[in-house]
């Protein structure tokens, strides 16, 4: 298979009906794009993707000729690079593209001001174009909001010049230690945890990818960025807990009694709030059997068909017992959905003060990691249980139920490696690791004893055969 071949977008198709024209450079089956130009761009009727040229039509052939010289000038650039003994590595490979394009240019008839001007208006442009062209989650678009403030808040705090040429090692490790709250003495600014931090460094190199894209630049240094994630600490509930909650505590206030359900009901199907509070009769498909009028809870006929938000995937939920108590008590099949739909600072405020009442009271220690070290906070369990909660309690109950595989199929992951992270384990569980090595290596001396006449007898019926 090529390396350096011409590809089209089909996910992105222009006004007139056209899509626009990349080379694919693969390596270590990994692959970067990278636009040929503007003004040229074919129907996908007109495109032969094997051949990776336009088909018999207006212009094909001066196309094609652009297309082929477009590939070598790749492939002379890979080489150039193997042959100063550089690995084409997917990043070598896009630092020397753009360096021959030379797209960066620096301005200097420009004030310093204008360019960290324009800097943060692309940000803000990157922010609006996830928004309503990648229609991202809103939950997504508050954290680029969010990572954007700490931008003008830094540029302001440290008076560092923010342009594309500045997002360098420096730029990093400052930023980093300023998000750690290393240069601050206004105890009002809270230094940020690893996972928040993690995911301003994660934003910005997204940011800095869609600018190189746009070839508003040519800097690659963001790229060798490490992100700053660690296995988070977390709360869930076990089976004991919510059985508690749904059917032994009994609140007086009917709001109370609706967000008890809608938090019930997130540990039973995995859902996010987002999607949790979107839902209406129309993603319920339900079949009762014609005699007890009993709702099936075979997969086939009864489900419930979400279009996730986060992930543009279509999920199919089984139903269980606790989907089908709310579906008759709240009479889904009829009537509009009101229980599930709470604003969500309220729901996480009130759901604490429920799960208090409802005798969740148990002192545990979470621990999250401030510049790699383990800060830990002691609370009653209830203070730490919020709308995460829900779906992080409906993976850990599947974990000690279902393999893995299966619990991806309904929650929607697609790396496996951040499902695993969802998993709380309880010592009881860790303990039966011990166990199974006892019981698959190790037996006792009694059980020892016991299998070899068994062996002994065997070995003598085959040899009397």
């Amino acid at each position: 298979m090529k390396n350096v071949r011409c590809v089209i977008r089909t996910d992105q198709k222009r006004s007139d009906n056209t899509h626009l024209i990349y080379l694919r450079y693969t390596y270590n089956r990994r692959f970067v794009l990278f636009k040929i130009d503007d003004n040229i761009s074919v129907s996908k009727a007109n495109w032969n993707a094997k051949a990776g040229r336009v088909r018999k039509s207006d212009n094909y052939e001066q196309i094609n000729r652009i297309l082929s010289k477009k590939e070598n000038e790749l492939s002379a650039q890979i080489l150039t690079l193997i042959e100063q003994d550089k690995e084409p590595t997917l990043l070598n490979v896009r630092a020397e593209f753009f360096k021959a394009k030379n797209i960066f240019r620096v301005q200097t008839n420009k004030p310093k001001k204008e360019d960290e001007k324009r800097f943060l208006n692309d940000f803000q442009d990157f922010i609006l174009d996830k928004r309503d062209k990648d229609k991202v989650s809103n939950e997504t678009i508050k954290t680029y909001k969010t990572t954007l403030e700490k931008l003008k808040s830094f540029q302001q705090d440290m008076n560092y010049p923010l342009h594309y040429d500045t997002i360098t090692t420096d730029f990093y490790f400052t930023f980093l230690k300023y998000l750690r709250g290393g240069f601050s003495s206004d105890k009002k600014k809270k230094a940020l945890f690893d996972n928040s931090i993690d995911k301003h460094i994660k934003n910005l190199k997204l940011f800095m990818y869609y600018s190189l894209e746009k070839e508003r630049h040519n800097n690659n240094t963001f790229q060798t960025f490490k992100r700053t994630r660690t296995k988070a600490d977390f709360v869930v509930l076990d089976r004991g807990e919510i059985i508690k909650l749904y059917y032994n505590y009994k609140p007086k206030d009917p709001v109370r009694e609706q967000i008890r359900d809608t938090f019930v009901f997130g540990c039973a199907t995995g859902l996010r709030f987002s999607d949790l509070s979107t839902l209406t009769r129309g993603n319920f498909i339900i079949n009762r059997d014609a005699i007890t009028k009993e709702i099936s809870k075979d997969v086939r006929d009864s489900h419930i068909k979400v279009d996730i938000k986060k992930t543009k995937q279509i999920l199919i939920i089984p139903i269980n017992n606790f989907i089908i108590d709310m579906i008759n008590k709240y009479h889904i099949e009829s009537n509009e959905i009101f229980f599930l739909h709470h604003n969500i600072q309220v729901f996480n405020r009130e759901i604490k003060s429920i799960c208090r009442d409802a005798g969740i009271i148990e002192p545990i220690k979470v621990s999250k990691k401030l510049n790699k070290q383990a800060i830990q906070t002691e609370k009653a369990k209830c203070e730490f249980i919020s709308s995460h909660t829900m779906r992080r309690t409906f993976i850990t109950l599947l974990a000690s139920m279902t393999q893995i595989s299966n619990i991806q199929a309904v929650s929607g992951h697609r790396d496996i490696k951040i499902l695993s992270d969802y998993v709380k384990r309880n010592d009881k569980e860790l303990n039966t690791i011990s166990g199974c090595f006892e019981d698959v290596f190790f037996k006792s001396e009694k059980e020892q004893l016991h299998l070899k006449p068994k062996i002994h007898i065997l070995n003598s019926t085959l040899l009397k055969t």
